[in-house]
């Protein structure tokens, strides 16, 4: 599934339509951000973005989510219907100067942050709006259903990415150009690792709480569920073999996800604690003077904890959580974005 770093903001009906539809359609080397603001480094410029996807081997797609039904054309004038029944004339088309500006900014934040230059498309998006139902007369010039998104196109994943390379030939013409090539797995990475979300005013660190989770793989489900969580909440998330990268060796991948984490969740079990790779990782992390939290995702007795753990625990506060439990959860995700925020302002005051 498709992984959205940072808080999910408040979305309108049409913006929540394709955050569900992202989340639980799109594969998981998809990055998606949801109504960021940034800012360009060397100017004024800013630009509020609906929704970004960053899609490996395609580019970037900005989208311009709109929130409206159909439209109506009434003596002359073009008018949004919404679905409600309420109607509002048609404003000026956004694009021009300000879709220009959208890309001018995500360009360059791109290019400064990340120093890659994908082609960055602008998409328009109208996830309540069926085209089969659509009147061309009542479309306005500005518009071509060609190359729009709407709710037919929100099938499923395979023919979405059909549309996005439909509608990715809007302004320029790409013919000749191999545009699968210009953003990679690598920098979809990077970007989803450091990608910063929410309202522009906020405080956004340079990249978002990153916990190490380290489990058995007896308890590989419950693991997925506790990252996808915890990622909805905010908090990236490291875990074996999924955010290992193709061809490299799995533990000096792990010891540096370690070396590079706020936090170091471990996943307890009896079969955990008889892990030696969860042994290792857990040392490595105690080497490291990483904060531990413990998480016993099964009931199990003290007379069953073997005594290494029962040892090297005694310190540490912990939860048993046997099923996914969201005050838990939220626990975890608070304890690690605490951890984030004292550690920056150490390196701030060094």
């Amino acid at each position: 599934m498709a992984r959205l770093i940072g808080e999910k903001p408040e979305l309108n009906e049409s913006e929540l339509i394709m955050y569900q539809f992202v989340m639980e359609e799109l594969p998981d080397y998809i990055c998606a951000s949801f109504a960021p603001m940034i800012k360009s480094k060397t100017g004024n410029l800013r630009a509020e973005f609906d929704m970004i996807l960053f899609i490996p081997h395609m580019g970037v797609y900005i989208f311009e989510i709109n929130n409206i039904v159909g439209f109506q054309y009434v003596d002359g004038e073009y008018f949004y219907e919404y679905r409600n029944g309420r109607t509002e004339p048609c404003v000026e088309s956004k694009r021009g100067t300000w879709a220009r500006e959208q890309k001018y900014v995500a360009k360059h934040y791109l290019k400064s942050k990340f120093n890659i230059s994908p082609l960055v498309y602008e998409i328009n998006c109208f996830p309540q709006m069926r085209k089969g139902f659509v009147n061309k007369e009542t479309i306005p010039p500005d518009f071509d259903l060609n190359h729009i998104i709407t709710a037919d196109d929100l099938r499923d994943g395979l023919y979405f990415f059909r549309r996005l390379i439909d509608c990715s030939i809007y302004e320029q013409q790409l013919h000749g150009i191999d545009y699968y090539e210009d953003l990679t797995d690598k920098d979809a990475h990077d970007m989803f690792y450091f990608w910063e979300t929410g309202p522009w005013l906020a405080p956004r660190p340079e990249r978002p709480p990153f916990a190490f989770l380290s489990y058995n793989r007896l308890n590989a489900e419950i693991s997925k569920e506790i990252q996808t969580v915890l990622e909805d909440r905010g908090v990236y998330t490291w875990r074996a073999p999924k955010d290992v990268p193709l061809g490299k060796h799995y533990l000096p991948e792990e010891m540096d996800a370690i070396e590079g984490c706020d936090a170091f969740i471990i996943l307890l079990s009896l079969s955990a604690q008889k892990s030696d790779e969860v042994r290792k990782e857990f040392e490595k992390a105690i080497e490291l003077n990483k904060p531990i939290l413990p998480i016993w995702v099964e009931e199990v007795d003290d007379s069953e904890i073997n005594d290494y753990y029962k040892e090297k625990l005694t310190e540490y506060q912990y939860r048993v959580m046997p099923i996914l439990d969201s005050q838990v959860i939220y626990e975890i995700a608070e304890t690690v974005k605490s951890i984030k925020k004292e550690n920056d302002k150490k390196h701030m005051n060094q």
